[in-house]
């Protein structure tokens, strides 16, 4: 019971930290100005005294009693400021006007001099536009200020504060004044009111603002010039570095692999990352049975399938939606930082390791729980994008959806590799792994290219709305999928579990004592250093939309397909082969040959701008880089999962791959500083140097150490 009551803890804490995020983003998006909400309404405490008045972009508030009161007429001076700063730049029709609707009852002396009403449009302290008006007194009086919007209006960039500021300055009514009946009656006492947005007096009390979509034409930041050679800065700098500087470091790369080669048996580069076939018993890749350690044809299914649902919305984001943002002006340090929140989760996601293998419910398996809750967030997430208006226009609110995204993505992912451990028998590894990630690749197809050709015509919300019930169809797969016999289906199944699985519940003093256990091995170590430098070169991935699409003049339907499509296709080839390859030659000796010719590939490739006009080279250039890639990133995977002791999979497996997200995330850093500096061609000479630290970082490293080493500790763990 006190398992199931922290199970259910977590669970309540992810969907009240999804909802909350959800529901923020939700009010602060609806609350701010946008070419879908361009209606400013006026709220704020019945004394002005107070100096609470404040506007935002909503109708959804409600005063006291409708207005805003000081009880004296002279000196008044306060502003009513947007409730809280511009979280979006924002832009407005240079051609139109802003219209301001407000209502005032002002009972002062018309007589005895001061100044009249005065009224200030301001950004920030900055006075934009200024008008005084003059009206009579002791009655309620509508005011309507068409203000034409100037150049110094156009634009108001993030973190701004619109200000509406009032200033009246008269003394009370005069004794005299207060003979007057009507003023009698009135009180004949000083007062200033304003009236608010939900006032019942009859006052109309709001601001319309002729607002632009970022992506309109006329929407333009007057601080940037507007030529073809600013645009082209804000992609890449001018800066340039020569070949020949890089010359010495890949020459001794050269000489370096050469003489490895000549090493082969000291280096282990023969040693296959998987057991012998003649190790194999006849059953253990057989289909019988319908649980997951009885059929191979369902273990593959299974983890395939969560492959793909990891896949698709990763696509959609990283290709579709990226590309979608590079076409509208978004620059690479924003696209960077974009990639940067997805990532982040991935980079801490080994702390779900000794959470999804302390608590466990051993009658519905082992991995399959956490997998269906994980599954379950994707979709509710998904589901509340919908709530953002103009997702196109809040790009920050859907890059922190991503992020809380991500969290579940990546839980479902830790889940899946602990389950791939499990399940999965020593000579299937290699074998399997090129399958998953072959499938996680073609999620990624239907994501980047599949949505990315519709995202123009149905919208993005449409299209996230697309892989809502996609998502869903996948969930049932471990829904109706048990590990193994005799464990429940539903919570309300006739069924108890593995009685092994029932005694082997160990805390987390047991857990970090293995895993101690496990990283103390030399390999093991190393597995880390190859993590941490395999994605360095990933600052690449931000710059080739911005290459492609505003430099070279494609489409973002053209790039859309060639990313999302050719490319990824090209992926799934390079996991294909890098399987077969590496069971032929030796995982090792893929790793090192593949990752060396991607980086002459790179090389080549930034070295032949006078080349990149035609669209055919650049494809082929770029489809031969992502294939050797492949064959490097599957043998990397399965080599990290050989030096995995099992008795820790779920936690020591799920390091190492958040440490290649945390490589991935240090290059997306990179990207802005690197991308401000120098030129395209200078970027993919040092992103394959990059690539080159891969060599060093795997060479060392002896697959066998772990089972040879650990595999006495483990038999003595057994019942």
């Amino acid at each position: 019971m006190a398992r199931q009551g922290i199970l259910i803890s977590v669970v309540l804490f992810l969907i009240i930290s999804v909802t909350s995020s959800s529901v923020l983003a939700q009010t602060q998006a609806y609350s701010q100005p946008s070419s879908e909400n361009q209606t400013m309404y006026l709220w704020g405490d019945s004394s002005l005294a107070n100096g609470n008045c404040y506007t935002h972009f909503s109708s959804e508030d409600s005063t006291d009693v409708g207005y805003g009161e000081i009880e004296e007429t002279e000196n008044v001076n306060f502003s009513c400021s947007l409730d809280q700063p511009l979280l979006e730049d924002m832009y407005l029709n240079p051609e139109s006007s802003i219209n301001l609707q407000l209502g005032f009852l002002i009972q002062s002396s018309e007589n005895s001099g001061g100044d009249e009403l005065l009224l200030s449009l301001q950004k920030d302290s900055e006075i934009l536009a200024q008008q005084e008006f003059t009206f009579s007194t002791y009655s309620n009086e509508q005011v309507s200020w068409q203000i034409q919007v100037s150049e110094n209006m156009t634009f108001w960039e993030q973190g701004s504060t619109p200000q509406l500021n009032i200033q009246f300055n008269k003394p009370s009514p005069t004794a005299l004044e207060c003979l007057n009946p009507q003023k009698a009656l009135a009180g004949c006492e000083a007062k200033f009111r304003l009236y608010y947005s939900d006032n019942t007096d009859g006052m109309t009390v709001e601001g319309m603002f002729p607002i632009l979509n970022a992506s309109d034409p006329a929407a333009v930041n007057p601080n940037q010039q507007d030529n073809d050679d600013d645009i082209s800065s804000i992609a890449v700098g001018s800066g340039s570095l020569s070949a020949l500087l890089f010359s010495p470091w890949f020459i001794g790369i050269f000489a370096f692999v050469g003489f490895v080669s000549l090493q082969r048996d000291r280096f282990q580069l023969g040693m296959v990352l998987e057991d012998e076939s003649d190790e194999v018993t006849l059953g253990d890749s057989s289909s019988d049975g319908t649980t997951l350690v009885d059929s191979y044809r369902a273990r593959v299914l299974t983890l395939c399938a969560l492959y793909v649902a990891q896949g698709i919305p990763w696509g959609f984001i990283t290709i579709a939606f990226l590309t979608f943002l590079a076409d509208k002006g978004v620059g690479a340090g924003e696209l960077a930082l974009m990639l940067t929140l997805g990532t982040l989760p991935w980079s801490v996601k080994f702390l779900w390791g000794p959470v999804i293998d302390r608590f466990q419910f051993p009658s519905l398996g082992r991995r399959r729980p956490w997998i269906l809750l994980a599954q379950s967030g994707m979709v509710l997430v998904l589901a509340s994008m919908m709530f953002v208006p103009n997702p196109e226009e809040n790009v920050r609110t859907i890059a922190w959806m991503f992020l809380v995204y991500n969290i579940f993505t990546s839980l479902q992912d830790v889940s899946t590799d602990a389950l791939a451990v499990d399940v999965l028998k020593p000579h299937e590894i290699e074998k399997v792994n090129s399958y998953m990630f072959t499938a996680k690749s073609v999620g990624g197809i239907i994501g980047g290219a599949g949505l990315g050709l519709i995202i123009g015509t149905l919208g993005i919300k449409a299209t996230i709305l697309l892989q809502i019930p996609i998502l869903i169809l996948i969930m049932l797969v471990p829904m109706y999928m048990t590990e193994r016999p005799g464990e429940k289906r539903f919570p309300w199944s006739e069924g108890q579990g593995s009685e092994q699985l029932q005694e082997d519940q160990r805390d987390f003093k047991d857990i970090f004592a293995k895993l101690r256990t496990a990283f103390s091995l030399r390999s093991a170590q190393l597995g880390i250093v190859l993590s941490l430098v395999m994605s360095l070169s990933f600052f690449l991935i931000p710059i080739l939309p911005l290459l492609f699409v505003r430099e070279l003049d494609w489409t973002v339907e053209q790039f859309n397909v060639t990313n999302g499509g050719i490319i990824l296709l090209f992926t799934i080839l390079g996991y294909l082969a890098g399987g077969q390859l590496g069971r032929r030659f030796g995982g090792k000796s893929v790793i090192i040959y593949a990752a060396l010719f991607t980086a002459v590939v790179t090389s080549l490739w930034g070295l032949t701008e006078s080349m990149w006009s035609n669209g055919t080279y650049m494809m082929v250039m770029w489809s031969i880089r992502t294939f050797t890639w492949g064959l490097v990133t599957i043998n990397i995977y399965s080599l990290v999962m050989r030096v995995t002791w099992s008795e820790v999979g779920g936690t020591q497996f799920t390091a190492y791959m958040a440490m290649m997200n945390v490589s991935s995330i240090i290059g997306y850093q990179l990207t802005e500083p690197l991308a401000s500096r120098f030129d395209y061609s200078t970027l993919f000479l040092l992103a394959a140097a990059l690539e080159t630290l891969i060599i060093f970082g795997a060479l060392f490293i002896d697959p066998a150490e772990t089972r040879r080493t650990l595999a006495q500790e483990s038999s003595a763990s057994l019942p």
